[in-house]
């Protein structure tokens, strides 16, 4: 092999996902006049999501410690840097001109900013931007995050071990932070939530700020650590100790995901990809249709079985009171067509329009509340591009394929977006979703 055909064989192996230079990126110039800026914004990008990812998996005792010794604002860090980072992507990819894709992301944020002022304090709407950051971050430096994955897999084992480790523990340790709380401003934050189940029993949250965040912690990690490891042995151990985990947080809203992973996780190409290249279009078909139920047919009903009742309990909450008042929120306190914009639902409401609060509970109401009805087109349009994607053509692929699927399974009964680590998920999904389909089907 010549020197030529060696450097050839290494940009193959650097560049699977880009091949489309309409779709550009601070990876796709490394090679190019400013690669030392280029690798610093690479650089910042991953630091950040290093710093975010670790802080949130030991979120607990580092907001206690930091309390404690009135060091409170360092908590914050992480998203500062998330920020800096997602703005110097941005900047970075826009230096010879937007892209038609990329401006119309950033006049849809602007947009949905505007409505925002229009139907919400101000403060709302920038509580409502930082809400999302781990979002918007996801969505702008998911390929920089691809391209470098071999080090995201080293950083997802270790913070894999922390989640599994502080779960199990906390099974027999009551940590000190538990309860946990501390005041930013005028607003009162819990550090770490100290709870139990309905019927009794506490829900273990290990070093993670609340059991659910440890659950989705320790499944996406999970995810993550598993399509890295080519054993099948090593494979169910690894999925086995991550359902333990889930099962020790008692957060039932996991176990879906858990459920429709495990064959693709566990299997992988024994299943061929077109047995499941359409799951996320189903999915996310269900996801979107089966919110817009009470709008159709009254569902106001309960079941008579006591055990029945407590097990599918949140599901029928969400039926008959959050969907149908989110679904009268978007229409009273804001517009059906435009929305109410950013901040409009979930947790900037809690501190700013607490009497309104609605946690959606579905990742298609969520912005369905913030863009309002003129966003149909933009979900079915996501859902279709699904539809390209093969899992076993690319490792890469493999993991955006389970991070959609993921992200959709959830979103039948959580918004996604606002939980950090899916959040990010959920960001880089799209993006690989709306440029790397675009590659694969030039390269055809």
């Amino acid at each position: 092999m010549t020197s030529a055909d060696r450097m050839l064989a290494r940009k193959a192996k650097l560049d699977p996902v880009m091949k489309n230079t309409a779709f550009a990126s601070p990876v796709q110039d490394m090679n190019r006049h400013h690669g030392s800026t280029n690798d610093g914004v690479q650089a910042l990008a991953l630091i950040s999501l290093l710093s975010y990812c670790a802080t949130a998996a030991i979120t607990g005792p580092f907001r206690w410690a930091a309390g404690l010794v009135g060091l409170t604002p360092i908590i914050y860090f992480p998203q500062v840097l998330m920020l800096a980072s997602t703005l110097a992507v941005v900047v970075w990819e826009s230096r010879h001109g937007l892209q038609p894709l990329r401006a119309m992301t950033l006049l849809v944020i602007a947009y949905s900013i505007l409505v925002g002022f229009f139907h919400t304090p101000v403060y709302q709407v920038l509580f409502g931007i930082y809400t999302l950051l781990p979002f918007w971050f996801g969505l702008s430096c998911s390929e920089i995050i691809f391209r470098h994955w071999h080090l995201v897999l080293k950083m997802s084992v270790w913070l894999w071990l922390v989640v599994v480790s502080g779960v199990i523990l906390n099974y027999w340790v009551a940590y000190p932070w538990e309860g946990f709380g501390y005041s930013v401003g005028d607003l009162d934050v819990v550090s770490s939530r100290e709870w139990e189940n309905v019927g009794g029993g506490k829900r273990l949250a290990g070093f993670s700020r609340a059991s659910f965040d440890a659950a989705l912690q320790a499944l996406l990690l999970g995810v993550i650590v598993v399509l890295g490891t080519r054993s099948v042995w090593l494979r169910l151990l690894f999925w086995s100790i991550t359902f333990l985990t889930i099962y020790m947080t008692t957060s039932k809203g996991v176990y879906n995901i858990f459920a429709i992973l495990t064959p693709v996780l566990i299997l992988g190409q024994k299943i061929p990809s077109s047995a499941i290249r359409w799951w996320p279009l189903a999915l996310g078909l269900v996801a979107l249709l089966l919110p817009m139920t009470p709008l159709f047919m009254d569902v106001n009903f309960y079941i008579r079985d006591q055990e029945l009742a407590n097990l599918t309990f949140s599901f029928w909450d969400r039926l008959n009171d959050m969907w149908p008042n989110a679904w009268k929120l978007l229409e009273n306190q804001g517009n059906l067509f435009w929305g109410r914009g950013l901040g409009g639902i979930g947790t900037p409401q809690t501190y700013f329009e607490f009497n309104r609060f609605n946690a959606a509970d579905n990742i298609f109401v969520y912005w369905f509340v913030i863009f309002g009805w003129i966003a149909l087109p933009g979900f079915l349009l996501l859902l279709l591009r699904s539809l390209r994607l093969n899992p076993w053509r690319d490792p890469v692929e493999a993991v955006a394929y389970c991070l959609l699927l993921a992200t959709l399974v959830y979103g039948i009964t959580a918004n996604v977006v606002e939980s950090g680590f899916f959040a990010i998920a959920a960001g880089m999904a799209v993006r690989y979703l709306f440029h790397e389909t675009e590659a694969i089907k030039t390269s055809k």
